[in-house]
């Protein structure tokens, strides 16, 4: 049994020395598929018991609809536990899972608060004369993930909340961007900015402007994306299954 978990541990620090910024990744994915099976079990029995003798054709007519929201709870599952707890923490939680509570990965969960910058990026670099920091290539890749970070979001939404507009679209991407950033300074490792916030804020917009997008090139394929099992279930039986 000893050997077993000195093996473990030995992967969970090999994982961290060999595998750069993917270490965090691999350390989430465990967690990651297993709330992502919860939520396909617990779908497919919340289908089951509302739609009851309809569930097979309910569910294979709105498989397209059920499958954006299966990304959309990826994705949220990613944000929780992937942004939303310490640099390190999944790697000292499966250390404590492997060896006990001398690993304890909630012993440095918080930090004091330190007040992130109020000002864009940009703009600090014009105030200090340097505007040619900005374009540093690691500060445009940290830009571009950030602003594709949200770009599910605003893609996912419209097909889910048909009432969706983009400035809805913005105003959600903001003020879920908006907590995390203020949660993020209470972390330990994590760092909090104005900057993170607009990227954000952006990408959620411009996924709306992608679903704009697909909907004019792919109306058909776009309108059956929207069909939700309790549309299917409506025109199945009269009567209208939406909350």
């Amino acid at each position: 049994m000893d050997d077993t978990k000195n093996k473990l541990l030995d992967l969970i620090d090999w994982i961290y020395m060999n595998c750069g910024s993917f270490d965090a990744l691999i350390y989430l994915l465990p967690i990651f598929v297993l709330f992502c099976a919860i939520y396909c079990i617990a779908r497919a029995v919340w289908h089951k018991r509302k739609f009851s003798d309809n569930f097979a054709i309910v569910r294979k007519r709105s498989r397209l609809n059920e499958f954006i929201r299966f990304l959309l709870v990826c994705w949220g599952v990613f944000i929780i536990c992937g942004l939303l707890t310490p640099t390190e923490f999944w790697k000292y939680f499966w250390q404590c899972m492997v060896h006990g509570l001398e690993y304890d990965p909630f012993e440095d969960f918080f930090r004091a608060p330190r007040m992130p910058n109020p000002f864009p990026n940009l703009l600090s670099c014009i105030l200090n004369g340097h505007p040619e920091w900005f374009f540093h290539s690691a500060q445009i890749t940290d830009i571009l993930l950030n602003i594709s970070l949200f770009v599910p979001l605003g893609l996912a939404l419209p097909f889910i909340c048909k009432k969706a507009k983009l400035l809805k679209i913005t105003l959600v991407g903001f003020s879920l961007s908006f907590v995390i950033e203020i949660v993020q300074i209470f972390l330990n490792g994590r760092s909090s900015n104005i900057d993170d916030l607009l990227c954000n804020t952006a990408g959620a917009a411009l996924g709306y402007a992608l679903y704009v997008l697909m909907k004019k090139v792919f109306p058909k394929f776009t309108a059956k994306c929207k069909l939700s099992a309790a549309d299917v279930f409506s025109e199945l039986s009269g009567l209208d299954a939406r909350p």
